[in-house]
């Protein structure tokens, strides 16, 4: 531009005049002409090497996203289960997926952005600087000092708003989890308010430290453009006012002008960036802590099929002097526990609650380690790790269904391509649930709804069973699964049960008599101990709690 206003100063500025004799231009007007063509090449080159560059973030910050969340469901799912009981499932989640994506697309993301916006920054103030070092000084000392005390003036703001949304977002994932764990519940006894409020009011105040969090992301721009404005037209005042020709003004203002269009982006991004560091901090540390809380990833078992066949068959399984204490409970909740248990026996387990019994189940299972005593396989000591839970299988009274298929329930946990359609067939065909699906057109492919709703109580419960023997399990464990049904279903699951005896090793948690009377031995728990086993008529003649248990 001002070639065009003052050709001669292709020869009288040095700069120019070299640059002039580079390009090799026999006219001030093809040298403009080259100087526009470079300028819009260097512009397009840019351009394309930011915008390869934004994916690479993009894709390097929501592919971290999907890693680490990835990571913290696996350290989770490796928690020992006896950590896992003290555990909140509302909390864990809302890490693995609230806190996940601030660590990643909130902090990580602004971290890049920051980054790259304060490259292109430092490059513009180095042009700006070897053009009018004292001008662009001025204009520095003034941004920055102006910046950085909103910086300052915003740091204490952000810190409570921050606080606020963490406490305000876990809050908010408790409340909804339990308000939909306790639908039925809450319709019964007419509580729906209450949940409403409670999870309305967490909201509320989520919503306010985000908004506030979004206004101070808001304010940098505003703020960088009233300041810029000033500092161009303070120049041009100062200019006219010493009496500057406007020759001399025009070059340097064009210039800062274009100069201060391109860093006011960049330097509203680059303030953004920070706030959005600090506002996203906490998130980082809650991600860390949880993957250095979490189990090892490592240890993590892919099932991909079912256990063909068992290298060995379980003939026998001994319990010598067993005592175990939950972490971080005052005494013992298992003591002095004796007990053999051969292949093919049903076992009852009875006693009122915190009697042990579950836990006892829970220890055969592998999913607790015993702190004294010794366990034999087969009259080996072993410890029961991942590789023994792969031939025990497990049936509760609180289980879960997908919604999904019948196939996907019974294989649960397996990918479509491992699935085996006829192991499917078989488990259902021990559940006493294959004819029920035979004549449905979908078969296999049926969808059972959410949690089951498509099924009756019986069905449900058998399909729970039919999962449990996909694998083909050594040991069957039925921890109260048919307390929640009425006699005539129990009828109908007991004997399901009852087919199962003598080829596999079953134990049966229960307080119902029809249940217990199926057992070929029903062990009685008091405080931790087994008070008295045997069959369980002889039983109800010497243990008269026994028939207020099944009362009960």
């Amino acid at each position: 531009m001002a070639l065009l206003m003052e050709p001669s100063l292709a020869s009288s500025d040095a700069r120019l005049a070299t640059l002039f004799s580079l390009t090799g231009a026999t006219s001030v007007e093809r040298f403009v002409l080259l100087g526009a063509i470079g300028l819009l090449a260097f512009y397009v080159a840019k351009n394309l090497f930011l915008a390869w560059l934004y994916r690479l973030q993009a894709r390097f910050s929501t592919g971290t996203e999907a890693r680490i969340g990835g990571e913290l469901l696996a350290s989770f799912l490796t928690l020992p289960f006896s950590e896992r009981l003290i555990e909140n499932t509302a909390e864990r989640l809302r890490i693995i997926t609230v806190e996940t994506g601030r660590a990643t697309a909130g902090f990580l993301a602004s971290l890049m952005q920051l980054i790259t916006e304060g490259c292109v920054i430092l490059s513009l103030i180095l042009l700006l600087l070897a053009f009018n070092p004292l001008a662009t000084s001025i204009a520095i000392l003034i941004m920055a000092g102006t910046g950085l005390a909103f910086e300052s003036r915003m740091r204490k703001r952000m810190v409570a708003h921050r606080e606020e949304r963490i406490r305000s977002s876990s809050s908010m994932y408790k409340s909804a989890s339990q308000s939909l764990g306790a639908f039925k519940e809450i319709k019964v006894l007419g509580r729906e308010a209450h949940f409403v409020r409670d999870f309305t009011e967490s909201s509320r105040r989520y919503a306010g430290a985000t908004a506030a969090f979004t206004w101070a992301g808001l304010m940098p721009r505003l703020l960088i453009e009233t300041i810029a404005v000033t500092v161009l037209l303070s120049a041009v005042i100062f200019g006219l006012a010493t009496n500057q020709p406007m020759r001399d003004i025009v070059p340097g203002l064009t210039l800062f002008g274009l100069a201060l269009f391109r860093i006011m982006p960049s330097a509203t991004r680059v303030l953004s960036a920070l706030n959005s560091l600090r506002f996203n901090a906490p998130s980082v540390r809650i991600v860390a802590a949880g993957l250095r809380s979490g189990g090892n990833s490592s240890t993590l078992v892919i099932s991909s099929a079912p256990n063909a066949a068992h290298d060995r068959r379980i003939e026998q399984i001994n319990l010598n002097n067993v005592a175990y204490r939950y972490p971080g409970g005052e005494g013992l909740v298992l003591r002095d526990i004796t007990l053999s248990i051969r292949h093919g026996e049903m076992i009852g387990l009875v006693g009122h609650s915190g009697s042990g019994k579950t836990t006892l189940s829970d220890i055969l299972l592998g999913l607790l380690h015993p702190q004294e005593g010794v366990i034999t396989i087969n009259g080996k000591v072993e410890a029961l790790n991942v590789r023994w839970r792969s031939l025990a299988g497990l049936v509760s009274q609180q289980f879960f269904l997908l919604d999904d298929t019948v196939r996907r329930n019974v294989a649960f946990g397996i990918t479509d391509a491992d699935i085996v359609d006829e192991r499917v067939w078989l488990a259902l065909r021990e559940a006493r649930l294959e004819a029920r699906f035979r004549t449905l057109p979908e078969g296999l492919d049926s969808s059972v709804g959410e949690n089951g709703a498509m099924l009756s109580g019986g069905e449900r419960q058998r399909l729970a069973i039919a999962r449990a023997l996909y694998d083909d399990p050594e040991i069957l464990v039925l921890d109260e699964a048919t307390s929640a049904l009425d006699s005539a279903t129990e009828s109908e699951v007991l004997e399901t049960v009852r087919g199962l005896a003598g080829g596999k090793t079953i134990i049966m948690i229960s307080h119902r008599p029809a249940s217990l009377a199926c057992c070929d031995r029903v062990i009685v728990m008091r405080k931790g101990t087994i008070a008295a086993e045997g069959k369980y008529a002889e039983l109800l003649l010497t243990e008269p709690e026994l028939g207020e248990i099944g009362e009960g």
